[in-house]
């Protein structure tokens, strides 16, 4: 069985999916505010509670995103670190074939994991 969140903030919305393997934010729209933390933690952090409890990996799919701004990448950072602190599996996609979305991301694979628990993957 599935299970769908949305959340909405403006011009931006997080989908959360839960499936019978994986548990999901699927961004979507433009994330453009100067602060987003207080809109993204909430549910970034409720995805990873939820795949660490259900022993399910986290994606985090940017690949229908639009646009974020550099502040957005903050709070994206701040559950990573806490992932790999953690147990949680979780992995980060996003379009190579996006020049935006490839220079955003690609700071991010030093998060990465030997072990795979923790993985950026360009699509």
């Amino acid at each position: 069985m599935t299970t769908t969140e949305m959340f909405v903030d403006g011009v931006l919305t997080l989908e959360l999916c839960e499936d019978p393997e994986n548990v999901t934010v699927k961004w979507r729209g433009r994330s453009m505010a100067r602060d987003p933390g207080p809109f993204i933690l909430p549910v970034l952090t409720r995805a990873l509670d939820l795949g660490q409890k259900a022993n399910k990996p986290v994606v985090l799919d940017f690949r229908d995103l639009e646009y974020l701004n550099s502040s957005t990448i903050s709070p994206v950072i701040r559950i990573l670190e806490q992932a790999k602190r953690g147990e949680a599996r979780l992995t980060v996609c996003y379009r190579n074939d996006l020049k935006w979305q490839a220079l955003s991301f690609s700071a991010l694979y030093l998060f990465q994991t030997a072990d795979g628990r923790i993985a950026i993957k360009s699509v």
